[in-house]
């Protein structure tokens, strides 16, 4: 079974190759912290529990991508962002293969 991880990087890998000239706009977000300290630290610099794992920026619009695995389900906190998000205008997807990334990126672009 793959890893929300694994899926991530393989999503990340496709989209830097097929689209080097959009390279620096699908962003990672950094929400798991090391430790405690850490997180504390990361908090108070503005860390945001449950933001989705991808922002990918293009022609004035912001689409936050959470990604899952079979198995996988949305946190609490996830689900709070995505709410915030939704009711903000910004669109959310919950995405589960890379396949699934590829065809949202296509439609995208």
């Amino acid at each position: 079974m793959i890893t929300e991880d694994y899926l991530q990087v393989e999503c990340y890998k496709w989209f830097h190759n097929t689209y080097p000239e959009l390279r620096g706009l699908l962003c990672y977000n950094y929400n798991n912290s090391k430790n405690r300290i850490q997180g504390a630290m990361n908090k108070s610099k503005g860390l945001q529990a449950g933001r989705s794992d991808f922002v990918f920026y293009r022609n004035g619009i912001a689409r936050m991508i959470e990604l899952k695995v079979d198995g996988g389900k949305q946190s609490p906190d996830q689900k709070k962002w995505e709410t915030l998000i939704k009711q903000n205008g910004f669109e959310y997807y919950v995405v589960w293969s890379l396949t699934e990334f590829q065809t949202l990126l296509k439609q995208w672009i």
